[in-house]
């Protein structure tokens, strides 16, 4: 009989540990505004937040009711697309079940393409970084495409394209079965970009 050993980290120990309390939107209404640039980067880095510390109802606020999320992997693999903030929340959370390491998303080079009253338009680069056993490493690099929305005042994520650079499962897409296919999102197992 093999034994498991412990998790080192635990996913989110900060959280569980009430070392980093992140607060919904409703809780930072009195904290003062911010530049309309500065408050659509700070979506993608609660989302990265919210991800990492598995808030599903941080993540949640993230997204508009219509949002979608899809990706590519290399140029050769779609993930998704999911669409609605149910299902990409839906999504994003029950990967949480299958993801044994301590995640930390790191946003660089965050640049404004266009920008409007209620729209944006933003690009980024990605670090994907995982910790298991104690040690950690580099999952994957990539670039997220975003766009923004404003409604009654507050910016969410409307479309969300992330470019990853390398796989972030473990075997080749023809040899996964479809149930570890869905798992990662790949709806249809053929499918370049």
């Amino acid at each position: 009989m093999t034994t498991r050993r412990p998790l080192r980290p635990e996913p989110a120990w900060a959280h569980a540990r009430s070392l980093v309390a992140l607060r919904a939107s409703a809780d930072r209404a009195g904290n003062p505004a911010l530049d309309p640039r500065q408050a659509i980067q700070e979506v993608i880095h609660r989302y990265c937040w919210a991800f990492d510390e598995r808030r599903a109802d941080i993540l949640a606020e993230c997204f508009t009711d219509d949002a979608v999320w899809q990706a590519s992997v290399m140029g050769e693999t779609r993930v998704g697309p999911f669409t609605g903030r149910a299902s990409v929340g839906e999504w994003l959370t029950r990967f949480w079940a299958y993801q044994r390491d301590q995640r930390r998303h790191l946003i660089l080079n965050f640049i404004v393409e266009e920008m409007d009253e209620d729209s944006a338009t933003a690009l980024a680069y990605l670090l994907l970084m995982g910790s298991s056993h104690a040690e950690s490493r580099l999952e994957t690099t990539g670039f997220y495409r975003l766009g923004y929305r404003r409604e009654e005042g507050v910016w969410r994520i409307r479309t969300f394209h992330a470019g990853f650079d390398s796989p972030y499962w473990p075997m080749e897409v023809r040899d996964m079965s479809p149930e570890v296919r869905a798992r990662f999102g790949i709806l249809d197992p053929v499918q370049p970009d």
